[in-house]
Protein backbone atom coordinates (compact mmCIF):
# COMPACT_ATOMS: atom_id res chain seq x y z
CA UNK A 1 0.00 0.00 0.00
CA UNK A 2 1.46 3.34 -1.00
CA UNK A 3 1.66 5.67 1.93
CA UNK A 4 0.55 9.32 1.52
CA UNK A 5 3.35 11.89 1.66
CA UNK A 6 4.20 12.99 5.17
CA UNK A 7 6.10 16.02 6.35
CA UNK A 8 9.17 15.54 8.52
CA UNK A 9 8.77 18.96 10.16
CA UNK A 10 7.05 17.45 13.18
CA UNK A 11 10.27 15.82 14.40
CA UNK A 12 11.32 18.87 16.36
CA UNK A 13 7.84 19.79 17.68
CA UNK A 14 6.14 19.02 20.98
CA UNK A 15 5.30 15.34 21.45
CA UNK A 16 1.64 16.10 22.22
CA UNK A 17 1.31 17.25 18.60
CA UNK A 18 2.84 14.02 17.29
CA UNK A 19 0.79 11.50 19.26
CA UNK A 20 -2.63 12.04 17.53
CA UNK A 21 -0.93 11.93 14.12
CA UNK A 22 0.93 8.71 14.88
CA UNK A 23 -2.15 7.03 16.32
CA UNK A 24 -4.16 7.96 13.23
CA UNK A 25 -1.51 6.47 10.94
CA UNK A 26 -1.31 3.31 13.05
CA UNK A 27 -5.10 2.86 12.89
CA UNK A 28 -5.00 3.27 9.11
CA UNK A 29 -2.16 0.76 8.86
CA UNK A 30 -4.00 -1.77 11.00
CA UNK A 31 -7.06 -1.40 8.78
CA UNK A 32 -4.98 -1.74 5.60
CA UNK A 33 -3.17 -4.75 6.98
CA UNK A 34 -6.42 -6.50 7.87
CA UNK A 35 -7.79 -5.87 4.37
CA UNK A 36 -4.57 -7.18 2.82
CA UNK A 37 -4.96 -10.62 4.36
CA UNK A 38 -4.75 -13.57 2.02
CA UNK A 39 -8.17 -14.79 0.79
CA UNK A 40 -7.06 -18.38 1.42
CA UNK A 41 -8.75 -20.25 4.30
CA UNK A 42 -7.01 -19.57 7.60
CA UNK A 43 -6.09 -22.09 10.25
CA UNK A 44 -6.10 -20.35 13.60
CA UNK A 45 -3.06 -21.05 15.79
CA UNK A 46 -3.08 -21.06 19.53
CA UNK A 47 -1.50 -18.04 21.19
CA UNK A 48 1.84 -19.65 21.99
CA UNK A 49 2.19 -21.03 18.46
CA UNK A 50 1.51 -17.55 17.07
CA UNK A 51 4.20 -16.06 19.32
CA UNK A 52 6.65 -18.74 18.19
CA UNK A 53 5.89 -17.77 14.60
CA UNK A 54 6.14 -14.03 15.21
CA UNK A 55 9.38 -13.87 17.19
CA UNK A 56 11.74 -14.88 14.31
CA UNK A 57 9.99 -12.38 12.04
CA UNK A 58 10.45 -9.62 14.61
CA UNK A 59 14.16 -10.47 14.81
CA UNK A 60 14.41 -10.44 11.01
CA UNK A 61 12.71 -7.04 10.88
CA UNK A 62 15.12 -5.62 13.46
CA UNK A 63 18.05 -6.85 11.38
CA UNK A 64 16.61 -5.20 8.26
CA UNK A 65 16.42 -1.88 10.07
CA UNK A 66 20.03 -2.18 11.20
CA UNK A 67 21.11 -2.92 7.63
CA UNK A 68 19.46 0.26 6.36
CA UNK A 69 21.06 2.23 9.17
CA UNK A 70 24.49 0.83 8.34
CA UNK A 71 24.13 1.67 4.64
CA UNK A 72 22.97 5.19 5.49
CA UNK A 73 25.60 6.04 8.06
CA UNK A 74 28.84 4.49 6.85
CA UNK A 75 31.32 5.64 4.26
CA UNK A 76 30.57 3.96 0.93
CA UNK A 77 32.46 0.70 0.56
CA UNK A 78 30.56 -0.20 -2.63
CA UNK A 79 29.22 1.85 -5.50
CA UNK A 80 25.95 3.77 -5.39
CA UNK A 81 24.41 1.19 -7.73
CA UNK A 82 25.23 -1.59 -5.29
CA UNK A 83 23.70 0.43 -2.43
CA UNK A 84 20.51 0.81 -4.46
CA UNK A 85 20.37 -2.94 -5.09
CA UNK A 86 21.00 -3.74 -1.42
CA UNK A 87 18.21 -1.40 -0.34
CA UNK A 88 15.86 -3.02 -2.84
CA UNK A 89 16.78 -6.41 -1.40
CA UNK A 90 16.07 -5.19 2.14
CA UNK A 91 12.70 -3.80 1.01
CA UNK A 92 11.82 -7.17 -0.53
CA UNK A 93 12.84 -8.94 2.69
CA UNK A 94 10.71 -6.50 4.71
CA UNK A 95 7.77 -7.34 2.48
CA UNK A 96 8.30 -11.05 3.08
CA UNK A 97 8.48 -10.46 6.84
CA UNK A 98 5.22 -8.53 6.80
CA UNK A 99 3.58 -11.22 4.67
CA UNK A 100 4.66 -14.01 7.01
CA UNK A 101 3.08 -12.30 10.05
CA UNK A 102 -0.01 -11.22 8.11
CA UNK A 103 -0.67 -14.78 6.93
CA UNK A 104 -0.30 -16.30 10.41
CA UNK A 105 -3.89 -16.29 11.67
CA UNK A 106 -3.75 -14.94 15.22
CA UNK A 107 -6.14 -16.32 17.84
CA UNK A 108 -8.58 -13.91 19.45
CA UNK A 109 -6.45 -13.64 22.59
CA UNK A 110 -3.67 -11.84 20.69
CA UNK A 111 -5.62 -10.54 17.66
CA UNK A 112 -5.47 -6.89 18.70
CA UNK A 113 -1.75 -6.96 19.36
CA UNK A 114 -1.17 -8.93 16.16
CA UNK A 115 -2.88 -6.17 14.18
CA UNK A 116 -0.47 -3.63 15.65
CA UNK A 117 2.52 -5.81 14.74
CA UNK A 118 1.21 -6.12 11.19
CA UNK A 119 0.81 -2.34 11.04
CA UNK A 120 4.40 -1.95 12.23
CA UNK A 121 5.77 -4.32 9.59
CA UNK A 122 3.66 -2.79 6.83
CA UNK A 123 5.04 0.67 7.66
CA UNK A 124 8.57 -0.75 7.61
CA UNK A 125 8.01 -2.31 4.21
CA UNK A 126 6.73 1.01 2.88
CA UNK A 127 9.64 2.92 4.40
CA UNK A 128 12.22 0.50 3.01
CA UNK A 129 10.67 0.76 -0.44
CA UNK A 130 10.77 4.56 -0.25
CA UNK A 131 14.41 4.56 0.83
CA UNK A 132 15.36 2.24 -2.04
CA UNK A 133 13.31 4.31 -4.49
CA UNK A 134 15.09 7.49 -3.37
CA UNK A 135 18.51 6.04 -4.19
CA UNK A 136 17.32 4.61 -7.51
CA UNK A 137 15.95 8.04 -8.44
CA UNK A 138 19.26 9.66 -7.53
CA UNK A 139 21.02 7.24 -9.88
CA UNK A 140 18.48 8.17 -12.55
CA UNK A 141 19.31 11.88 -12.32
CA UNK A 142 16.78 13.18 -9.77
CA UNK A 143 17.65 16.35 -7.84
CA UNK A 144 19.31 15.80 -4.50
CA UNK A 145 16.70 17.89 -2.69
CA UNK A 146 13.89 15.70 -4.01
CA UNK A 147 15.81 12.57 -3.03
CA UNK A 148 16.31 13.81 0.54
CA UNK A 149 12.59 14.63 0.76
CA UNK A 150 11.71 11.06 -0.25
CA UNK A 151 14.19 9.70 2.29
CA UNK A 152 12.49 11.83 4.94
CA UNK A 153 9.15 10.23 4.02
CA UNK A 154 10.78 6.85 4.55
CA UNK A 155 12.00 7.95 7.98
CA UNK A 156 8.45 9.05 8.84
CA UNK A 157 7.35 5.49 8.13
CA UNK A 158 10.17 4.21 10.36
CA UNK A 159 8.87 6.45 13.18
CA UNK A 160 5.30 5.23 12.72
CA UNK A 161 6.46 1.61 12.69
CA UNK A 162 8.33 2.06 15.96
CA UNK A 163 5.26 3.61 17.60
CA UNK A 164 3.11 0.72 16.38
CA UNK A 165 5.63 -1.78 17.71
CA UNK A 166 5.67 -0.14 21.14
CA UNK A 167 1.86 -0.40 21.27
CA UNK A 168 2.09 -4.03 20.19
CA UNK A 169 4.63 -4.90 22.90
CA UNK A 170 2.50 -3.10 25.51
CA UNK A 171 -0.75 -4.78 24.49
CA UNK A 172 0.57 -8.34 24.13
CA UNK A 173 -0.96 -10.66 26.74
CA UNK A 174 1.51 -12.12 29.22
CA UNK A 175 2.33 -15.53 27.79
CA UNK A 176 5.60 -16.13 29.54
CA UNK A 177 7.59 -14.39 26.77
CA UNK A 178 8.69 -10.77 26.81
CA UNK A 179 8.63 -9.11 23.40
CA UNK A 180 12.13 -7.98 22.31
CA UNK A 181 13.08 -4.40 21.52
CA UNK A 182 12.74 -3.52 17.85
CA UNK A 183 13.44 -0.06 16.44
CA UNK A 184 14.09 1.24 12.94
CA UNK A 185 14.34 4.96 13.66
CA UNK A 186 17.73 5.54 15.31
CA UNK A 187 17.81 7.37 18.61
CA UNK A 188 20.76 9.43 17.36
CA UNK A 189 20.78 12.03 14.59
CA UNK A 190 21.23 9.39 11.87
CA UNK A 191 18.00 10.21 10.07
CA UNK A 192 17.89 13.97 10.61
CA UNK A 193 17.73 16.02 7.37
CA UNK A 194 21.40 16.98 7.62
CA UNK A 195 22.47 13.33 7.93
CA UNK A 196 20.23 12.30 5.03
CA UNK A 197 21.76 15.10 2.99
CA UNK A 198 25.24 13.78 3.75
CA UNK A 199 24.16 10.24 2.77
CA UNK A 200 22.75 11.45 -0.54
CA UNK A 201 25.90 13.54 -1.14
CA UNK A 202 28.09 10.44 -0.74
CA UNK A 203 25.90 8.60 -3.22
CA UNK A 204 25.88 11.54 -5.61
CA UNK A 205 29.67 11.79 -5.56
CA UNK A 206 29.85 8.16 -6.69
CA UNK A 207 27.12 8.70 -9.29
CA UNK A 208 29.06 11.58 -10.83
CA UNK A 209 32.12 9.33 -11.22
CA UNK A 210 30.03 6.54 -12.71
CA UNK A 211 29.62 6.58 -16.51
CA UNK A 212 26.04 6.64 -17.84
CA UNK A 213 26.61 3.17 -19.30
CA UNK A 214 29.27 0.62 -18.50
CA UNK A 215 28.85 -2.65 -20.34
CA UNK A 216 30.59 -5.80 -19.22
CA UNK A 217 30.61 -9.47 -20.17
CA UNK A 218 30.32 -11.59 -17.06
CA UNK A 219 30.43 -15.12 -18.49
CA UNK A 220 30.52 -17.07 -21.76
CA UNK A 221 29.51 -20.70 -22.20
CA UNK A 222 28.97 -22.98 -25.19
CA UNK A 223 26.51 -25.73 -26.04
CA UNK A 224 27.83 -28.35 -26.48
CA UNK A 225 30.14 -27.83 -23.55
CA UNK A 226 33.87 -28.52 -23.60
CA UNK A 227 35.03 -32.09 -23.19
CA UNK A 228 38.50 -30.98 -22.20
CA UNK A 229 41.13 -28.34 -22.91
CA UNK A 230 44.31 -28.71 -24.91
CA UNK A 231 46.51 -25.73 -24.19
CA UNK A 232 44.19 -22.75 -24.78
CA UNK A 233 41.80 -24.68 -27.04
CA UNK A 234 38.49 -25.94 -25.63
CA UNK A 235 37.53 -29.20 -27.36
CA UNK A 236 33.74 -29.40 -27.55
CA UNK A 237 31.52 -32.44 -27.87
CA UNK A 238 30.80 -33.40 -31.49
CA UNK A 239 27.86 -31.40 -32.90
CA UNK A 240 26.57 -30.00 -36.18
CA UNK A 241 26.13 -26.51 -34.71
CA UNK A 242 27.18 -24.55 -31.65
CA UNK A 243 25.23 -22.08 -29.52
CA UNK A 244 26.82 -19.52 -27.23
CA UNK A 245 25.31 -18.04 -24.04
CA UNK A 246 26.69 -14.63 -23.08
CA UNK A 247 25.92 -13.03 -19.69
CA UNK A 248 26.13 -9.30 -20.36
CA UNK A 249 25.36 -6.49 -17.92
CA UNK A 250 25.31 -2.74 -17.45
CA UNK A 251 27.22 -1.41 -14.45
CA UNK A 252 26.46 2.25 -15.22
CA UNK A 253 23.90 4.53 -13.65
CA UNK A 254 21.17 4.30 -16.31
CA UNK A 255 19.51 1.56 -18.31
CA UNK A 256 20.85 0.88 -21.80
CA UNK A 257 18.54 0.01 -24.67
CA UNK A 258 19.54 -1.60 -27.94
CA UNK A 259 22.71 -3.38 -26.82
CA UNK A 260 23.97 -5.58 -29.66
CA UNK A 261 25.36 -8.90 -28.41
CA UNK A 262 27.29 -10.82 -31.07
CA UNK A 263 29.20 -14.07 -31.49
CA UNK A 264 31.63 -14.58 -34.35
CA UNK A 265 33.53 -17.73 -35.29
CA UNK A 266 36.66 -17.52 -37.42
CA UNK A 267 37.98 -20.96 -38.42
CA UNK A 268 41.64 -21.51 -39.18
CA UNK A 269 42.85 -22.37 -42.72
CA UNK A 270 41.15 -19.30 -44.20
CA UNK A 271 37.56 -20.58 -43.96
CA UNK A 272 34.71 -18.08 -43.98
CA UNK A 273 33.76 -16.41 -40.69
CA UNK A 274 30.20 -16.49 -39.38
CA UNK A 275 28.37 -14.02 -37.14
CA UNK A 276 25.11 -14.22 -35.18
CA UNK A 277 23.73 -11.44 -32.99
CA UNK A 278 20.77 -10.30 -30.94
CA UNK A 279 19.64 -6.99 -29.45
CA UNK A 280 18.81 -6.71 -25.75
CA UNK A 281 17.73 -3.95 -23.36
CA UNK A 282 19.65 -3.85 -20.08
CA UNK A 283 18.41 -2.41 -16.79
CA UNK A 284 20.85 -0.46 -14.64
CA UNK A 285 22.86 -2.76 -12.42
CA UNK A 286 21.42 -5.91 -13.98
CA UNK A 287 22.85 -8.69 -16.14
CA UNK A 288 20.99 -10.80 -18.72
CA UNK A 289 21.88 -14.09 -20.36
CA UNK A 290 21.66 -13.97 -24.17
CA UNK A 291 21.83 -17.21 -26.16
CA UNK A 292 23.06 -17.01 -29.75
CA UNK A 293 22.39 -20.09 -31.89
CA UNK A 294 23.26 -21.53 -35.27
CA UNK A 295 27.06 -21.23 -35.43
CA UNK A 296 28.45 -23.93 -37.72
CA UNK A 297 32.09 -24.76 -37.25
CA UNK A 298 34.42 -26.70 -39.52
CA UNK A 299 35.07 -30.16 -38.01
CA UNK A 300 38.48 -30.76 -36.53
CA UNK A 301 39.52 -27.16 -37.17
CA UNK A 302 40.77 -24.81 -34.43
CA UNK A 303 38.39 -21.85 -34.39
CA UNK A 304 38.36 -18.44 -32.71
CA UNK A 305 35.06 -17.58 -31.00
CA UNK A 306 34.64 -13.86 -30.31
CA UNK A 307 31.71 -12.54 -28.29
CA UNK A 308 31.05 -8.82 -27.98
CA UNK A 309 28.53 -6.33 -26.63
CA UNK A 310 28.18 -2.76 -27.84
CA UNK A 311 25.70 -0.05 -27.00
CA UNK A 312 23.68 1.94 -29.54
CA UNK A 313 25.85 4.09 -31.74
CA UNK A 314 29.00 2.39 -30.47
CA UNK A 315 28.79 4.13 -27.09
CA UNK A 316 29.93 2.86 -24.64
CA UNK A 317 33.01 1.30 -26.16
CA UNK A 318 32.68 -2.27 -27.31
CA UNK A 319 33.53 -5.01 -24.82
CA UNK A 320 34.54 -8.44 -26.02
CA UNK A 321 36.00 -11.81 -25.11
CA UNK A 322 37.70 -14.51 -27.16
CA UNK A 323 37.80 -18.29 -26.81
CA UNK A 324 39.66 -20.88 -28.84
CA UNK A 325 37.40 -23.86 -29.61
CA UNK A 326 37.40 -26.97 -31.77
CA UNK A 327 34.58 -29.37 -32.66
CA UNK A 328 35.83 -32.88 -33.55
CA UNK A 329 34.69 -34.42 -36.83
CA UNK A 330 32.40 -37.38 -37.47
CA UNK A 331 35.17 -39.93 -36.93
CA UNK A 332 36.08 -38.55 -33.53
CA UNK A 333 37.65 -41.30 -31.43
CA UNK A 334 37.84 -39.43 -28.15
CA UNK A 335 41.35 -38.12 -28.83
CA UNK A 336 41.27 -34.38 -29.65
CA UNK A 337 42.79 -33.38 -32.96
CA UNK A 338 44.39 -30.41 -31.23
CA UNK A 339 47.18 -31.81 -29.10
CA UNK A 340 49.47 -30.15 -26.64
CA UNK A 341 53.18 -30.28 -27.61
CA UNK A 342 54.90 -33.52 -26.55
CA UNK A 343 57.05 -33.22 -23.46
CA UNK A 344 60.52 -34.79 -23.49
CA UNK A 345 62.18 -36.75 -20.70
CA UNK A 346 59.04 -38.46 -19.40
CA UNK A 347 57.44 -41.75 -20.24
CA UNK A 348 53.75 -42.44 -20.73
Amino acid sequence: MAMPPRSSRHRGGPRWLIIPFVLTIVVLLVDASMHARSPQPEITMNSQAWVDKALPEIAASSTQGLEIADLSSQRLTVGAGAVAQQLSGIAAAAGSTYGAVRDAAAPSEVAGAAGLLEACLLARENGAQEMALAVHRLLGGARQQAVVALMSEAVSDFDVSDSAYQLFARDMPRLGVRMPESRWAATTDLYEPRALGAFSARLLADVIKMPPQRLYIDAVSTNPAALNTQGKVEVLSPATSVSVTVVVGDGGRTETSGVRVSATITPAKGARAQLVSETVDLSQGQADAVTLRGLRTMPSTPTTLTVSAVGPGGVPAKVSRQLQIEVPGANFTGVPTTKAPARSGTGQ
